[in-house]
């Protein structure tokens, strides 16, 4: 050390300071405490303000590819039902339509596994549930409103029940939301979309199949109370695994803030 550091340190220490007062001390502090909690409570934002901040953080691509497979499917069945197809393989055409739509927005609910980005998300001013339940529920509103446009051209043009397209294409949805949710929950590494796309595509495969072979009778009316049992036992299916997903969610916020 240096004579001129010396010498410094040497008049720091000298320097006269002035006695603390502990009172006014825990007031201060007590002071700081309550401006944090009040400016924190101005930061709070409704709900309303939350889904349209998680809106502009959401890829734009999604929505494109989304609404390109509206389009497409639209389109196949215009052409469909000019060729003087049957009903029955349009309504099976038109339901190969709900596995693709969860397709396209399999990145954004598996990002955070896959870029590791979820040591950042569970930073955030917002609980990890919370995200998660938000994104969730905007891809599977736009999912919706794309099966809902689907099923009222086809019942349009082809001049179907609604019960039937509704048993039709959501019990596909269904399913394929309960399969991907079921891997999120119990696959949590970086491989886990793929095997999400791999589980959609087998899900597209055997409506490509029920489509080539509809002398099954599946979509017969004397089938229906089976689309029913299997719309009320994928729903309850997909609660359920909404629920386990939002423990995970939490379990993971818990392993976070005991290691901080």
């Amino acid at each position: 050390m240096s004579k001129k550091q010396r010498t410094i340190i040497a008049t720091l220490r000298n320097y006269p300071s002035f006695p603390v007062d502990q009172i006014q001390l825990e007031e201060t502090i007590k002071g700081a405490a309550a401006e944090l909690s009040q400016a924190q409570a101005k930061r709070k934002t409704s709900i309303g303000e939350f889904y349209k901040v998680q809106l502009r953080f959401m890829s734009w691509k999604v929505w494109v590819v989304q609404l390109l497979i509206v389009l497409g499917m639209a389109l196949l069945l215009h052409n469909s039902i000019q060729d003087r197809n049957g009903n029955i393989q349009l309504i099976m055409l038109t339901s190969i339509a709900a596995p693709l739509l969860v397709i396209a927005g399999i990145q954004t609910m598996t990002q955070s596994i896959s870029f590791n980005m979820q040591e950042i998300e569970l930073s955030t001013y917002h609980r990890l549930e919370k995200l998660t339940l938000v994104r969730m529920s905007l891809l599977g509103l736009a999912d919706l409103i794309g099966l809902t446009l689907l099923g009222g051209l086809l019942s349009a043009w082809t001049e179907t029940g609604i019960l039937d397209l509704v048993l039709y294409l959501l019990v596909p949805f269904n399913l394929t939301c309960f399969g991907c949710l079921w891997l999120l929950n119990r696959v949590r590494t970086r491989n886990c979309g793929y095997y999400c796309l791999l589980y959609c595509g087998l899900v597209v495969i055997g409506q490509m199949f029920l489509t080539c072979n509809p002398s099954l009778g599946l979509f017969e009316s004397s089938a229906i109370v089976i689309w029913l049992v299997l719309l009320l036992l994928t729903t309850i299916g997909v609660f359920l695994q909404v629920n386990s997903l939002r423990k995970t969610c939490r379990s993971h916020e818990t392993a976070s803030s005991i290691q901080m």
